[in-house]
């Protein structure tokens, strides 16, 4: 994925996963605090391939963020952007005004790639990020990001938060959906990168697909791709489908 992006401001991307713990130089020091990350302008046109290490995936943040935030302002005039986008280093954690899927109090850990409705706050983890950064490349996690967001759109336009197990999955589907129409804009902007983008978002799938159950709250890795591919050929509107009564398209 090539970095080719213009300054722009964002106000002061639930994919899940098991976040391993790296052994990297660079690091932040354990119980470091997490900080709001804002985009840093750009214009380089460099890939992003290979460009970050553990210890400033922070950077890479920074680098992916306003390629997301771009496409919100293009397609849904005058939306509010999330608050915050929080990088969460290794060792820090802390409450949120969210529950997680138990009912409980949702806490932010390095392990987190979530948005906070209550707070409309995405929560990126050193940890879980890195894993997917050299896992799958790094249009991979760009993905995962643009999912988050994509959550943040289902509120601003009144996506009803799911109730039950098959309303999450169909839920999660739809960000998946707008994941797809996010990467469908990289491509008309010349920032997706042939073949290497494609195979690196391939495979996030079978990282963050739930198993085949009554009570999975997450799309399987086929369906996800799926829905993914459903808003890379269609756009925006094709992710009307999940939910057409409350239609996520401008």
């Amino acid at each position: 994925m090539k970095l080719r992006t213009a300054a722009f401001a964002i106000a002061a991307i639930l994919v899940a996963g098991c976040g391993l713990v790296p052994v990297d130089e660079g690091g932040d020091p354990p119980g470091a605090q997490p900080s709001p990350r804002g985009p840093r302008p750009s214009a380089t046109g460099e890939s992003l391939e290979g460009k970050f290490r553990y210890g400033t995936m922070d950077q890479y943040v920074d680098a992916v963020t306003p390629m997301i935030t771009q496409w919100i302002e293009v397609t849904w005039s005058g939306m509010p952007l999330p608050n915050r986008v929080v990088y969460v280093p290794h060792g820090a954690a802390g409450p949120e005004d969210c529950l997680d899927p138990n009912g409980r109090a949702a806490t932010y850990t390095s392990g987190s790639y979530e948005y906070c409705p209550a707070e409309q706050v995405v929560y990126v983890g050193q940890d879980i990020l890195w894993e997917f950064y050299t896992r799958t490349g790094d249009a991979g996690p760009a993905v995962g990001l643009a999912h988050e967001f994509g959550h943040h759109v289902q509120v601003q336009v009144g996506v009803p938060s799911p109730r039950t197990a098959d309303d999450s999955v169909r839920h999660e589907n739809q960000a998946d959906c707008l994941a797809g129409a996010w990467t469908r804009f990289t491509d008309e902007k010349g920032w997706l990168e042939y073949p290497d983008d494609l195979e690196d978002i391939d495979a996030l799938f079978p990282l963050i697909g739930s198993a085949e159950s009554l009570d999975r709250d997450h799309g399987t890795a086929e369906e996800r791709n799926r829905s993914f591919q459903r808003g890379f050929e269609g756009g925006v509107p094709a992710c009307d489908a999940f939910f057409p009564a409350v239609p996520v398209s401008a």
